[in-house]
């Protein structure tokens, strides 16, 4: 979709999976934010992706496609990974701005209005950070843990709480689109490489209907994604801490050594001696892959900016 003449024009990408329970409210909610970002002077374009529904949420986005000529509906075939959905809606966009918005709509929507006020004041990165959320205990600490530790380890500035509810310019959008589909951490790439990043707190409501579809195998295989592709510090330690252990155990073999020549006797004879090696060689090995995963993350860097 292009913009009028004049006209800037704002992508809004939603992707549904499961969702028919959602979609009335969500198709409520949006046709109003279309109407206030029009008071605004700005052209908008809706991009859902379906990503492989088993429910009716494809034959209902079907019929608001039919009612709404903003909004364009792609199925997905075969069904992709979230964060391979989102690449994919801003491989297809025209605007001069992208907007992630969740179908879950645990997100506030009316932040979408403040995200494009200080988009239009020059920000080209406007970022939902969660400060409080509506879910077990479990699951809160969990999800702390994981951002604590990508911000302890990572080389860039992560943002803890950063969440798929964002808005960035076309620039940097169409620069994420040349990433590949496997191995995706959009946040990542977004907080580390594009500079500033406006950040708005809120707090993420529970669902109010239906089941979340994001399962803990997706979950898990976002967290390793994320912890792989920045948490390089992480890698170093590992490198480090093996080089230490490595270099302690030459030096206690020097020193088993060393009693033998002079008859001294340690305790738990042979034992000890065995012991050392096996450290040795642990330490040896935690320091080979250190190194491995530390080249082979820097090739993957290297074809990024490609």
């Amino acid at each position: 979709m292009k913009s009028n003449i004049g006209n800037q024009l704002v992508t809004i990408g939603i992707p549904v999976r499961n969702e028919e329970e959602n979609i009335s409210e969500l198709k409520i909610a949006i046709s109003s934010l279309i109407s206030r970002l029009e008071l605004k002077g700005l052209d908008v374009e809706i991009i859902i992706n379906e990503n492989g529904s088993t429910d009716r949420s494809l034959e209902m986005l079907r019929i608001w496609e039919s009612q709404e000529e903003r909004l364009k509906v792609n199925k997905l075939e075969p069904p992709l990974t979230f964060q391979a959905s989102i690449l994919k809606m801003m491989k297809a966009a025209d605007g001069d701005a992208f907007i992630i918005y969740q179908s879950d709509m645990q997100d506030p929507i009316e932040l979408v209005d403040i995200f494009v006020d200080h988009w239009q004041k020059g920000y080209s990165i406007v970022a939902g950070v969660i400060r409080d959320r509506q879910e077990s205990f479990f699951k809160k600490n969990m999800r702390k843990l994981f951002y604590r530790t990508l911000k302890l380890f990572s080389d860039g500035n992560f943002i803890v709480g950063f969440q798929d509810f964002y808005l960035i310019s076309k620039n940097i959008y169409k620069t994420l689109a040349t990433l590949p589909n496997e191995g995706l951490f959009l946040r990542g790439h977004i907080s580390s490489r594009f500079g500033e990043v406006f950040t708005l707190d809120y707090s993420r409501k529970d669902r109010l209907k239906g089941k979340s579809n994001f399962k803990f195998p997706e979950k898990y295989g976002l967290a390793l994604d994320g912890l792989l592709l920045f948490g390089t510090r992480l890698i170093r330690v590992l490198s480090t801490s093996s080089f230490l252990l490595f270099v302690i155990s030459i030096i206690l073999i020097l020193v088993i050594g060393i009693s033998y020549v002079f008859g001294v006797r340690v305790p738990m004879r042979g034992w000890a001696s065995i012991y050392v090696g096996i450290l040795a060689l642990l330490s040896l090995l935690g320091l080979a892959v250190g190194i491995i995963l530390e080249y082979l993350i820097r090739i993957y860097r290297v074809i990024l900016l490609k």
